[in-house]
């Protein structure tokens, strides 16, 4: 471990010293890639890079859903243009959604009477025939 550690530790001073020599040179050499940018100035531009551009894509989904639009379009047109049965739109019981609504709460008034119901029959009746 000590002799891994310390050869690692060689390796990373050897680069620090040939980062600062080049540095202090100024010999760096810079190499430019210019992978989706395409560059304004004409001396960046070469003729060996590749860089794609619009022309060279070839059909978009832009392209290819073009005419889907207007043709949902026009057969939704058609469809509303055919009669249409009242029956089928309406519901069967128009009274659904205030069922669906009241009833939670008619389930609660029910207990509620229910022990009220309870309550009056003991005060009514003797306490010694309901024990019987």
């Amino acid at each position: 471990m000590d002799e891994a550690s310390k050869k690692r530790k060689e390796r990373l001073e050897q680069l620090k010293k040939r980062k600062l020599e080049s540095t202090v040179n100024g010999d760096k050499e810079v190499s430019l890639s210019f992978r989706n940018y395409t560059p304004l100035n004409e001396e960046l531009k070469t003729e060996d890079s590749k860089i794609t551009t619009h022309k060279d894509i070839g059909d978009t989904v832009e392209k290819k859903m073009e005419g889907v639009v207007e043709k949902v379009i026009q057969e939704e047109e058609q469809n509303r243009a055919k009669d249409v049965d009242i029956f089928t739109l309406a519901s069967k019981k128009p009274n659904w959604d205030l069922k669906r609504d009241v009833e939670p709460k008619l389930l609660k008034l029910e207990k509620k009477t229910r022990a009220a119901i309870i309550e009056l029959i003991r005060k009514e009746r003797p306490a010694d025939l309901i024990m019987t």
